[in-house]
């Protein structure tokens, strides 16, 4: 048996149970993308066709990768930011108060 009293209770959800589907959907799309980039490109320079579909492919994984990117980066400053509650204000009359 596990003494549950003193162990703090999980605060928070994963990262994939705080994912909303679309960026799922992204992160597919660029994998996918990547793969159809190279797979087509592959074959282009082996064969000399379908270089439209290899370029195609590209410019999709470019700017999936961009959303991508841009969503990690967001996230990760949102849970840097200081979690302050206390309203700026009152922080000011405060010290003036002081």
């Amino acid at each position: 048996m596990t003494d549950t009293s003193t162990r703090p209770a999980r605060d928070s959800a994963t990262r994939w149970e705080r994912t909303s589907p679309l960026q799922t959907l992204a992160e597919l799309l660029l994998g996918l993308s990547f793969a159809a980039t190279t797979a087509f490109g592959g074959y282009a320079a082996a064969t000399g066709h379908l270089a439209v579909l290899a370029q195609a492919a590209g410019i999709v994984f470019l700017v999936t990768l961009t959303c991508v990117l841009v969503a990690w980066f967001r996230a990760v400053e949102r849970e840097e930011a200081p979690r302050t509650t206390v309203d700026p204000i009152a922080l000011v009359d405060a010290e003036y108060r002081r």
